[in-house]
């Protein structure tokens, strides 16, 4: 029945020329986040959506720009520790830590196919039709992992039009992207293929320093390295060098029948992001020479820092090893396919989503950003999944009920392999080369229904069951010989297994009333949770343990209106969610039968409740022809509630204690107006303007790794063609050249980095519409 309506679905998405005499409306789009298409403002949940075009307006490029628009949002890059991807929070939950062993806190989707990892998902908006971001649990509409919420892409079907677009764009350090998409007729009125693709090259905008050379009074403790230029330079981080390409068909086989087919491939050898050394203070052993560690910090509002990726020559108790050189770059290959089938049997819909996803991605690391090599090393991640999604849709009893009956399988076998080297010739170092095996396995049933009571009061009900399985196999090889196992602790790991299996029940009840035509209120109850898994990163073997998942408990009421002819829209959503068994760290050191086996201790455990209380507001307007405002404002409140598991110590946490990502304020505001030239077409200005709050990246709430607030102001003014055929965009992003951080990572060790945002940048992008 979805794909029945894809022709009605992009004519409600296309944007109408209007003349002057006629009002000035706000533009519907379509929403499928209840199985089936519906007006955003007829759906009873808190979403955000955003056509391809407004993506455009904005100059998004990737997921992480979703993060100035949606209230409650926060998408980052990860950081450089974790290698490639989004630390995605809706509503204060989600994950930063890209290891397979956590599971995402928001469900990740593109065309219905869950994404079941953190790492690769920072992805391109390429070629979309719209975004929705699902705010809230989706526990029974898009299943585990969606405790936050759920961000889905959809990209644009073959529609047979034979029309297409290039786009040519320069900018800011050498910028040069390239972005095209095709709409070919293969068979008429039965079979069509859309190709598009995008490459992305940007000079780095945070430069990488030889210390030496940069400090000549501290050479005889680090002498400059051959490889710097005059001006000290070694190298950068914060470049772009990105490919992708997608092939998709549509075969109209009947009236009843529509089969979707989707290639994708990217190719991803970016250089690793923007990371600034924040603080250090180590062990002085492991900085001979130079006992004034604050010289590794480079001027504060510089783009520097003195990242080497190199761990020199130390001698330790396996004997002398010599200077191990890292990979300073990243490497990320992706391969997707999928295919939807829809089948409509008389009254009944039947729907398929069959997909397959490879990721493969290296990326080397400098954790401590001076020229010591402290902590480096370098890291292989490879996912592969299958997902099965079966929906059967109809209406019954004469239309009063509309119901959706599915079943859903995911296979995934993920693998992490590569060195680590940490405090090299120190008594307390470790070094090791892991070799790690993730298997994981889900399965679930779920029903959604919806009664039209009258035609004004809707009741809707959902629920979902989930079986998860999880292991994790060990491996710990000694990095300078891997057919030996690590000849520090991590020996004892070598061949341990976790294990983690468990099953949930989600449901959700939800009532909604339409007032008048243009104003509808609703109330709701649902549930959601993030699933287990196992200690990944264990100092000895009885930390070889899982935890269970986190669960969510949401109570949210809201209002959709369209006024004054809806030429306004205005959303606004309250919620109350009790958070449960939440994961901190366990730092309690490790005893067995009264014998103190580590100190060491970083054990994932579920140890904590709170509650989180929010309101949110957006605002979309066009007051007369031309003119576009858009606005949103979020507040989130958390408390937590009890702290403490039997056994473990959960220090430097108290009951005042932020979780990570909890960003109090956020708020934007965007103004466009395309004024007419006549026969020389349009030119159409835009403002856009940021905040948010400041925001923690550990629970601990030390004030290293606090992110300080900051506003955002972007412009892009657009010439379009009498045809709208041709455009011409001059864009400036971060007009006010703010320096501020978009993530920090404070490492046990005792060194904390952040992740830099990008200065201001300029693009004039060319776009030829066929």
């Amino acid at each position: 029945m979805l794909a029945l309506a894809v022709p009605a679905l992009a004519n409600a998405q296309a944007t109408a020329d209007k003349p002057k005499t006629e009002a000035a409306t706000v533009n519907d789009i379509i929403v499928t986040a209840q199985f089936r298409g519906q007006r955003l403002q007829d759906t009873p949940i808190a979403i955000t959506a955003l056509s391809g075009d407004a993506l455009l307006s904005r100059s998004y490029n990737t997921i992480t720009d979703l993060s100035n628009t949606s209230p409650n949002v926060v998408l980052k890059p990860t950081g450089s520790a974790f290698g490639p991807g989004a630390a995605i929070y809706i509503r204060g939950i989600g994950q930063a830590d890209t290891s397979f062993a956590y599971e995402p806190g928001v469900g990740l989707y593109v065309d219905d196919v869950y994404r079941g990892a953190v790492f690769g998902a920072q992805l391109d908006l390429l070629d979309l039709d719209r975004v929705e971001i699902l705010r809230g649990p989706q526990g029974t509409l898009a299943g585990k992992n969606s405790i936050g919420g759920a961000v889905k892409l959809y990209t644009k079907k073959p529609n047979g039009t034979n029309g297409g677009f290039i786009e040519a764009t320069t900018g800011s350090r050498d910028r040069v992207d390239v972005r095209a998409g095709a709409d070919i007729t293969l068979v008429p009125d039965k079979l069509f293929a859309r190709i598009s693709g995008v490459t992305r090259h940007q000079d780095g905008y945070l430069t990488r320093y030889d210390f030496g050379c940069r400090n000549p009074a501290y050479a005889s403790a680090v002498p400059a390295t051959a490889g710097s230029t005059g001006n000290c330079v070694i190298g950068h981080e914060g470049g772009t060098n990105y490919t992708a390409a997608r092939l998709a068909l549509r075969w109209i086989a009947t009236d009843n029948l529509e089969v979707n087919v989707s290639a994708s491939r990217l190719v991803d050898d970016s250089e690793p992001s923007a990371t600034k050394l924040i603080a250090m203070a180590v062990s002085p052993i492991l900085t001979p020479g130079v006992a004034n560690q604050s010289i590794f910090l480079t001027p504060a509002r510089e783009y520097s820092n003195y990242s080497t990726y190199q761990t020199p020559a130390f001698t330790d108790a396996a004997g002398s090893h010599p200077t191990t050189v890292w990979q300073p770059n990243t490497r990320l290959r992706t391969w997707d396919t999928a295919m939807t089938i829809d089948w409509k049997l008389g009254d009944i819909a039947i729907k398929s989503v069959t997909a397959y996803q490879n990721i493969s991605g290296r990326y080397g690391t400098d954790f401590d950003g001076s020229p010591f090599g402290i902590n480096t090393g370098t890291i292989t991640n490879g996912h592969r999944q299958f997902t099965q999604e079966l929906r059967i849709s109809s209406s019954s009893f004469n239309k009063m009920l509309d119901w959706t009956l599915g079943a859903y399988y995911y296979k995934a076998t993920s693998t992490i392999v590569g060195g680590d080297i940490i405090a090299p010739g120190a008594p307390f170092s470790s070094a090791f080369y892991s070799d790690d095996r993730i298997p994981a396995r889900s399965l679930s049933g779920f029903a959604h229904g919806v009664v039209h009571v009258t035609d004004k009061l809707d009741l809707t009900g959902g629920i979902r069951y989930t079986d998860d399985k999880k292991d994790y196999y060990f491996e710990r090889q000694n990095p300078f010989n891997t057919s030996q196992t690590s000849y520090t602790a991590q020996s004892l790991i070598d061949g341990a297994v976790g294990r983690f299996s468990g099953s949930r029940l989600d449901y959700r009840a939800n009532a909604s009333y339409k007032f008048t035509p243009g104003i509808m209120a609703y109330a709701q109850f649902s549930t959601g949770y993030r699933g287990g898994g196992i200690n990944p990163r264990p100092f000895v073997v009885q930390q070889v343990v899982p935890f269970n998942p986190e669960t969510l408990s949401a109570y949210e009421i809201g209002l959709k209106s369209s006024l004054f002819d809806r030429a306004v829209q205005l959303n606004l959503s309250g919620f109350i969610n009790d958070y449960s068994n939440i994961i901190f760290m366990n730092t309690a050191p490790t005893v067995v039968g009264g014998v103190l086996i580590t100190p060491q201790n970083s054990t994932p455990t579920n140890a904590g409740n709170a509650q989180l209380k929010g309101i949110e507001a957006e605002l979309h307007a066009t007051p007369v022809n031309g003119l576009n405002i858009d606005a949103s404002l979020s507040y989130l409140d958390f408390k937590l509630k009890s702290i403490g598991a039997s056994g473990a110590t959960i220090a430097n946490i108290t009951l005042a204690s932020q979780a990570p990502f909890i960003t109090k304020w956020k708020g934007s505001v965007g103004v466009q107006y395309e004024a007419m030239l006549g026969s020389s077409g349009s030119i159409t200005p835009r403002i856009d303007f940021a905040y948010q709050s400041s925001f923690y990246t550990n629970v601990d709430n030390n004030p290293l790794s606090n992110v300080p607030g900051y506003t955002m102001l972007n412009g892009r003014i657009t010439w379009n063609s009498p045809e709208h055929n041709w455009s011409l965009a001059l864009a400036v992003t971060n007009m006010a050249n703010n320096f501020y951080y978009l993530n920090k990572v404070r490492l046990p060790i005792g060194i904390t980095t952040g992740t830099l945002g990008a200065p201001r940048e300029w693009s004039l992008s060319l776009r030829r519409k066929f």
